[in-house]
């Protein structure tokens, strides 16, 4: 999975913040659901210059445990890409954010998965000597 994007494998998809999209190396963070629709939230580093530099960083929250977020929200399962983005509406508000503020934003709605409760699973790809994203 060398240099591959996550989000570029998800469905349902709801984008919550990106950094400055005129820069040539941008980070873009967004929840959906993978094949087995466990709830993923992924930030995909994306180097238009040298695609060997493109690496992901996403964490995986098993269906069951998201199930259990859905209720508790009174929302239906296949909303909640959506109900985090709306959670998170205050990143989007920044202007050119940075990779810092991209990855500010990964590392609360991580905090708030952990406080509802939530088991999760982190899983990279990496780019070129073992670049991660965050």
């Amino acid at each position: 999975m060398k240099h591959a994007h996550t989000l570029d494998s998800l469905h349902s998809l709801c984008y919550i913040i990106n950094s400055d999209d005129d820069q040539p190396v941008v980070q873009d963070l967004a929840a959906g659901f993978d094949m087995d629709d466990n709830l993923v939230i992924a930030i995909d580093n994306i180097d238009y210059e040298d695609r060997h530099n493109n690496c992901s960083t996403a964490i995986i929250v098993s269906r069951h445990d998201a199930q259990r977020i859905a209720r508790r929200h009174r929302i239906k399962y296949h909303c909640l890409p959506q109900f985090i983005g709306e959670c998170m509406a205050e990143w989007k508000e920044i202007i050119n954010p940075t990779f810092n503020h991209v990855q500010t934003c990964f590392k609360e709605i991580s905090e708030c998965l952990l406080d509802e409760g939530c088991r999760m699973r982190i899983r990279r790809t990496y780019g070129r000597n073992g670049f991660i994203c965050c």
